[in-house]
């Protein structure tokens, strides 16, 4: 193949696009050995004729070496033709990014591969101005997207500056910089006049304009200015709010898909300015602003009627020693943000308790919001802690406000937490931590100030020890312990109770119950009372609706020999308890709920009785 020079008629070879027949080519044997390059490789590569054929194409291309160069002759030999990109080198190392199309033929009995080579600096570049300044951008807003459409379009381009502005006034003869950078590094916003300056062109004309050189001689602002390019930034009236600009130091050339590129941006810059304008207006409408305060505050005065109506008594009432003690814990507990737990028996009290410690806090100004975790559902505790967006879960028609939310500066009650579902104990636990949590449906973490009071009637340490309580969630709940009391170790409090319930229900009935004779004090304290102040509260609703003239009457309700059975031979309290229940669930033929139901009687939710028969192993039919 010594003096081998290829002669080759391209108007024969319909393969070959005119482009491709102007490109360079080259013509390689099996172990990569150029054997001809046209003189459009010289021009373009800087060697001669001569020196191609002492190169190897792993000189020309440094991704090539024998091994790989030895699969694309295999791979060519199967396909013909085969495409790729790549990197080449100039005799002087400078690196050109290519486009190559190597074709496998036969020539006088020889095998090679004929390579059409473009240079696709140009659109390199493009590519990486769209990409860059796409990538970067397509994430940010307002500011954030300023800066990054300034930054990358210097990177890209390879210029020296590049401004985008908005107009300060309808005159537009002066304008300030929402993003500047130069010289590599972005620099402090500035405010100019456009007299003197080829700005004043495009933002007084609407229009682009592109002076590759001399800006220096035409504008004398302008000294060490070459090149200049500028996009005007049209709103959604079409009218020119800024501009978008490019200094360069040396002569400025731009495509055309590079300035159709640059209008796009300008577009989207036009979004974010007017998003801007109207973000100011929204910080201006104050009225407005006040308006949506005033009708949170009314909704949080709302949630805490809500829990005082819940409650039959809005005070504490006690004489009791041991409970008076309870109370000043909970007085030295409450000027703190520390987290309180309250155990007791059901029907104690404990919402009343926690009500007491908010309204002697620091946060008594904010709202007491309440959640009971045994009356929701397991699948909607997490949205009415906290909250969810638009299209979170099938039913979500409506962005929801979730309860944490609601209480931001104030307390939150938790009831019952010993029926909040494992799963969500550790989004809890993140919550009390560190303040912070997700709408369901939203990856923006909310932070709120929360002050944390939980209650509960079950053994949550043993709960604990069983795995159906976190450990960790449990000691950061029982940060401050108060244990409210069961009636039965208060029953000093019997008469004062007694006494505000009569009150109570005689005003609502109409009727005038003036006396409570002593024999009913008497058989009131003998009763053991499993349900509590709230079972006693409806004796107390039951008796006056009873009686008949001004001295309550209790009628059959509590046995008369009920002091003497818890004389001798006492019951556990959790047989006790069982006992009970089902002696109520047998008076009212099983039923649960409604107005004749146990649960009314017993002076509980129907939720929470059946939680309770549940845990005492009650079904239909036992008899004890």
């Amino acid at each position: 193949m010594k003096g081998f020079e290829p002669s080759i008629d391209y108007t024969k070879l319909s393969e070959f696009t005119v482009e491709r027949a102007l490109a360079s080519i080259f013509w390689m044997d099996e172990t990569g050995q150029l054997k001809f390059a046209n003189e459009t490789a010289q021009f373009l590569y800087g060697y001669t004729a001569e020196e191609f054929k002492k190169l190897n194409i792993t000189r020309i291309n440094p991704n090539f070496n024998a091994d790989t160069y030895a699969e694309l002759w295999e791979r060519s030999k199967i396909e013909k033709k085969v495409r790729l990109e790549s990197t080449h080198l100039r005799k002087d190392g400078t690196e050109i990014p290519v486009e190559i199309f190597v074709n496998h033929i036969e020539f006088e009995g020889e095998a090679y591969n004929v390579s059409f080579i473009l240079d696709i600096t140009e659109r390199k570049r493009k590519e990486r101005l769209l990409r860059s300044v796409s990538e970067t951008t397509s994430n940010t807003l307002g500011g954030d997207f300023f800066v990054a459409l300034v930054e990358n379009i210097c990177r890209s381009l390879g210029v020296h500056m590049t401004i985008v502005t908005e107009c300060v006034d309808a005159s537009k003869s002066r304008l300030r910089t929402l993003a500047y950078f130069k010289d590599n590094r972005l620099q402090e916003n500035v405010e100019y006049d456009t007299h003197g300056t080829p700005c004043k062109f495009v933002v007084d004309n609407s229009e682009t304009w592109l002076l590759e050189t001399g800006v220096h001689d035409k504008f004398e602002r302008e000294k060490g200015v070459e090149g200049y390019f500028g996009v005007p930034i049209l709103s959604s009236e079409n009218d020119c709010i800024g501009h978008i600009a490019i200094f360069n130091d040396t002569k400025l050339e731009l495509s055309e898909e590079e300035v159709e590129i640059l209008k796009l941006f300008s577009d989207r810059a036009a979004v974010e300015i007017e998003r801007k304008i109207a973000n100011q207006k929204l910080v201006e409408a104050v009225e407005e602003v006040e308006s949506l305060k005033d009708r949170l505050e009314a909704e949080n005065t709302y949630l805490q009627e809500e829990i005082k109506y819940e409650h039959n008594f809005q005070e504490i009432i006690t004489q009791s020693s041991k409970f008076r003690s309870v109370l000043s814990s909970s007085e030295q507990v409450a000027t703190t943000d520390a987290t309180v737990l309250i155990l007791g028996e059901s029907g104690t009290g404990k919402e009343l308790l926690a009500r007491a410690i908010h309204n002697i806090s620091k946060r008594s100004n904010r709202p007491l919001v309440k959640v009971n975790c045994a009356v929701l559902p397991a699948n909607l505790i997490e949205s009415e802690l906290f909250g969810h967006e638009k299209g979170a879960f099938t039913g979500a028609i409506a962005k929801k406000i979730g309860r944490f939310e609601l209480a931001d500066g104030g307390t939150l009650f938790l009831d019952e937490i010993g029926e909040l579902p494992l799963e969500l104990q550790s989004k809890l636990l993140r919550a009390l931590q560190e303040g912070e949590f997700d709408r369901l449906g939203s990856t923006n973490t909310i932070k709120v100030d929360v002050r944390v009071i939980a209650a509960t009637n079950r053994d949550l340490q043993k709960e604990v020890d069983e795995g159906s309580f976190r450990a960790d969630l449990f000691y950061r709940l029982n940060v401050f312990p108060l244990y409210s009391m069961p009636l039965r170790e208060r029953k000093e409090d019997i008469p004062l109770l007694t006494r505000h319930f009569v009150n109570r229900y005689s005003a609502k009935i109409g009727k005038k119950v003036m006396s409570i004779p002593k024999r009913v004090i008497n058989s009131l304290q003998g009763y053991h009372w499993p349900g509590n102040i709230r079972e006693l509260e409806n004796v107390i609703e039951r008796s006056v609706i009873l009686s008949s003239g001004r001295a309550l009457e209790l009628g059959d309700w509590i046995p008369r020999t009920e002091s003497q059975t818890f004389s001798s031979d006492f019951d556990t309290l959790h047989e006790f308890e069982r006992k009970y229940i089902i002696s109520v669930l047998q008076k009212t033929a099983w039923r649960v709920s409604g107005d004749k139901g146990a649960a009314k009687i017993l002076g509980m939710k129907p939720t929470t009785l059946e939680s309770r028969m549940k845990r005492l192993q009650i079904k239909r039919g036992v008899s004890g």
